[in-house]
């Protein structure tokens, strides 16, 4: 189907008002749309290559009817709309009030890409509604900083890395404070994701600062425990040709080096050694991952972590000749 005519539904929130718009489904189920809602401020400038603050309050009403910039990661990318300003999140839900007083039960989609590509509009509103929402649940997918932008690390606190990561947890702790103005339950999260996205979940399940961020965890073909989701001699390689291409070798002071080169600098420079989304000489797939950064988990190795780490319902599955495509 299409959107709806009438009018437009706005929800109130601690930030300010967000307008959507109407949503039915071939099978005349109802539900309201909101995309492109600013979960943390833009991570530019000083704030590239740091964590996540809190996106300001908005005195108009925030217009949520596009999807936001994909997150940037390379020349070659086939988004003509990628940017650094890219940390925003989508929220689909149904029309009507849930019968359960708490609210409905909530998934939040991290989306895949080998950690350097992808974005939360991979799957479009519409599948989505149509196979989850209208279950009466509501979705929220959400964008995090990709490739040299958000893992990007010296291997050492001066570029800890797992800007990415963070960008995650933000995301989350944003949907526990607006979730309920959407008629959301804060305390029935899931979250759940795919290939690098199922490696997030996974990692998010170690985080400590992630406990009380939700209650369940569904990870698909993915995990921390991949060398590709946290392959670190990899990581700091490329990330010192990316320093070194754009002329910050100083080890003292490269991340501030790195926080003067423009986008269109650091793109250049991660194009000359990243052709494509996913590497074809190494079953790491990509070139920028997570890695144990003494803080994201508690712990310097995945045993570590994994003693250290909350306790959570944790659903995991994998598909059969999921690997082919990469053969």
């Amino acid at each position: 189907m299409a959107k709806v005519d009438g009018f437009d539904p706005i929800v109130s929130t601690e930030y300010g008002k967000i307008e959507g718009f109407n949503y039915k489904t071939a099978k005349s189920f109802k539900s309201e749309i909101f995309l492109g809602i600013p979960f943390a401020e833009p991570p530019v400038g000083k704030l590239r290559y740091e964590k996540p603050l809190p996106p300001s309050s908005w005195t108009s009403i925030f217009n949520a009817k596009e999807y936001g910039h994909q997150s940037i990661t390379f020349k070659n990318q086939p988004v003509p709309d990628a940017s650094e300003n890219s940390l925003t999140l989508n929220i689909m839900k149904p029309s009507s009030p849930s019968v359960d007083p708490s609210g409905y039960p909530v998934m939040v989609f991290i989306h895949g890409g080998a950690f350097i590509a992808g974005s939360s509009a991979n799957h479009s509103y519409k599948e989505i509604v149509d196979r989850l929402v209208s279950r009466n649940v509501i979705v929220s997918t959400v964008n995090y900083r990709l490739g040299p932008f958000g893992f990007f690390s010296t291997g050492d606190s001066k570029a800890p890395g797992n800007y990415g990561l963070w960008d995650q947890i933000e995301a989350l702790k944003f949907i526990q404070k607006v979730i309920s103005c959407f008629n959301g339950n804060p305390k029935n999260v899931t979250i759940f994701g795919a290939s690098a996205g199922g490696a997030s979940v996974s990692w998010l399940t170690l985080c400590p600062e992630a406990k009380d961020l939700f209650c369940r965890a569904i990870t698909m073909g993915g995990s921390a425990f991949a060398s590709w989701a946290h392959e670190e001699e990899d990581l700091i390689q490329h990330s010192k040709l990316l320093a070194k291409a754009v002329g910050c070798s100083d080890s003292e002071n490269i991340k501030e080096c790195m926080k003067q080169k423009s986008a269109k600098e650091i793109i250049a420079a991660a194009s000359t050694f990243i052709k494509s989304e996913v590497r074809g000489d190494s079953v790491n797939f990509g070139y920028f991952y997570p890695r144990f950064d003494g803080e994201f988990v508690n712990g310097n190795t995945m045993e570590e972590a994994v003693k250290n780490a909350p306790k959570k319902a944790n659903f995991l599955g994998i598909c059969s000749q999921e690997y082919s495509s990469f053969e």
